[in-house]
């Protein structure tokens, strides 16, 4: 019995327009294996600063978010926990604020256009820190996480942090 549809039956002005096609596809495919073996090095972007304890942020207001340090050092793939403190423009410890990392945008993935699934929590501490943990930054990449205040008095304010968790 005859088949009725052969391979290569396709029209000759259509095979080369498949095999463009095949080569396309196969150069445009992404890793969705994240234990490929590929390593992420975004340490060079323009965007992210080097860890390094006491690293401050000073935000619009001229407030100085400073993380002082993270646990693990630097921030790294997994789950991280963040020791921070807020000073004012003068210098001077601001404790007790409420601070918080926005659930949908806080820690977020700029070139994914994602976010973390767990949402970290920031808690005051008696000696003026706070701690702002789980911070869970499951891939690596370039990261921004955004700590939000709202002081008693004046605009709400906030830091912009942007780290290369390397893998």
């Amino acid at each position: 019995m005859k088949s009725l549809v052969r391979p290569h039956d396709a029209p000759l002005w259509m095979r080369p327009a498949i095999v463009l096609m095949l080569f396309l596809v196969a150069g445009c495919g992404s890793k969705t294996d994240m234990n490929s073996g590929d390593v992420i090095n975004c340490q060079n972007d323009a965007r992210v600063t080097a860890y390094a304890p006491n690293l401050s942020v000073t935000s619009a207001s001229g407030r100085k978010f400073i993380l002082v340090r993270s646990d693990p050092a630097p921030p790294a793939k997994g789950t991280d926990t963040w020791t921070m403190r807020v000073q004012d423009s003068s210098g001077n410890g601001l404790s007790n604020l409420p601070l918080w990392i926005d659930p949908n945008q806080g820690a977020w993935m700029p070139d994914h256009g994602h976010g973390s699934s767990v949402h970290a929590d920031i808690t005051a501490n008696a000696d003026g820190t706070y701690t702002v943990a789980p911070l869970y930054f499951f891939m690596p990449g370039v990261w921004r996480i955004t700590i939000s205040s709202a002081p008693d008095a004046g605009p709400s304010d906030s830091a912009v942090f942007y780290f290369c968790i390397p893998g």
